[in-house]
């Protein structure tokens, strides 16, 4: 209901210190959540971004091909051929399935113990085991030439970077050059 000049105005100085309006929300929710929370016992999961399981129910399952496991698929079925990101960052990825195994363990545990202070797990792996965007590129690409998904429209050849005009490069010659064709 705001106009769009005054949320422009308004969200940097709304953010401060966050970075995006997604950390953001989810830093209010906690707050709110810290505020309202009575005598319940509350354990918060803070996931990196939550991706394919692990083992449970079996290796690779995914629900859905909403974020980047979209992106992984849609790769690896040869639509996306060009992507930005930086190949140094780490690619903070977490099976599904660990995550669901923390939930049920941190639920426990706060039944159980009950313990007076909110309970906060991050459940990442980039501080202990990272692996790099630039990583992601070949072990990506690599998977899908051993295991081709079905109905595939072209050979996966993804290309990672973080420069703007490579990019750009490879959505012309990759993508718009064989539309037009």
């Amino acid at each position: 209901w705001l106009d769009e000049s005054i949320i422009q105005d308004i969200t940097p100085k709304l953010l401060g210190d966050w970075p995006n309006t997604y950390t953001y929300t989810k830093a209010l929710s906690e707050y709110l959540i810290q505020q309202e929370k009575g005598n319940l016992n509350i354990a918060i999961i803070r996931p990196s971004i939550v991706g394919a399981s692990w083992h449970e129910p079996f290796p690779g399952w995914i629900d859905s091909f909403n974020g980047t496991s979209g992106i992984l698929v849609a790769a690896g079925k040869g639509i996306l051929r060009t992507a930005i990101a930086n190949n140094d960052a780490v690619a903070d990825m977490i099976p599904v399935d660990v995550v669901i195994n923390l939930t049920l363990a941190a639920g426990w545990y706060t039944a159980v113990h009950r313990p007076k202070d909110m309970l906060v797990y991050n459940c990442t792996t980039g501080g202990i085991n990272p692996f790099f965007w630039g990583e992601m590129e070949q072990y990506v690409m690599s998977t899908f030439k051993r295991n081709p998904l079905e109905q595939a429209f072209r050979t996966p050849n993804a290309h990672l970077t973080s420069n703007y005009l490579i990019n750009q490069y490879w959505i012309t010659v990759s993508h718009k050059v064989p539309a037009i064709l």
